[in-house]
């Protein structure tokens, strides 16, 4: 299990198309050397000096190449629902590569979705002040949620409706149910719990950016989440060690 502190991995403005290129990498079966040699070389012409490339990088390969145990296993099988996704389900696996390996990507999305409940549109202010809230008032932490906005934005997740505002852009329909159940999972490697219950999972304000339809849920044939209880009302999730 990740660690249970929200510390600030995701903190680099992050496009599409780096975590395209590099999922498209591991798809063709590099290993981590050959991938962050080549994040290197493509990064060159769009990020000036060393350390900005560099710490770039690690987000792009600490997304979808590094883990170990289960989280490498989680890994390896959303890689193989990447190949046959659709662009849209593409977004989706990238979603949840952040989610499983960075606690601070989650938090942030925790938040906004929070915000997002309550009204329609959000403040870059308003976020960041909940963020200070909830983690801390660190000029990293700042520095990572602004770079968080400006690539869920860059990503199409999030739409820019005003001065310094945004509002979720069109919610992103899955019906995949393997998809559906590995997406669901990532929440489980950083949420700092060892179990979750399934409507904790599926209710969670961090899936604003997407439409998922109750019933395309099925945690009993995954081979990364073990079922560890079940009661009235109520299943326990955790993951598979």
């Amino acid at each position: 299990m990740s660690s249970k502190q929200p510390l600030v991995g995701f903190d680099r403005y992050i496009e599409k198309a780096w975590m395209d290129k590099t999922a498209e990498w591991v798809v063709q079966g590099k290993t981590l050397k050959e991938v962050n040699t080549l994040i290197d070389e493509y990064l060159s012409p769009f990020i000036n000096g060393d350390t900005s490339k560099r710490k770039t990088k690690n987000v792009l390969s600490s997304a979808w190449v590094k883990g170990t145990g289960s989280l490498a296993v989680y890994k390896i099988q959303g890689v193989e629902i990447y190949k046959t996704s659709t662009v849209h389900e593409k977004l989706a696996v990238h979603y949840g590569m952040c989610i499983a390996s960075f606690p601070f990507f989650l938090s942030l999305g925790k938040i906004l979705g929070r915000l997002f409940k309550l009204q329609d549109e959000v403040t870059n202010a308003e976020f960041y002040r909940r963020v200070i809230e909830t983690l801390g008032d660190r000029d990293s932490i700042k520095r990572a949620a602004a770079r968080y906005l400006q690539s869920m934005v860059q990503w199409g997740l999030l739409e820019i409706s005003g001065k310094a505002t945004v509002k979720p852009s069109v919610k992103i329909q899955l019906t995949n149910s393997d998809l559906i159940t590995w997406l669901y999972a990532s929440i489980l490697f950083t949420c700092g719990k060892d179990r979750l219950s399934i409507d904790d999972i599926t209710s969670d304000p961090v899936w604003f950016p997407f439409e998922i339809p109750h019933g395309n849920l099925n945690m009993s044939d995954s081979t990364i989440v073990e079922i560890v209880h079940q009661g009235v009302g109520s299943t326990l999730v955790g993951i598979i060690n």
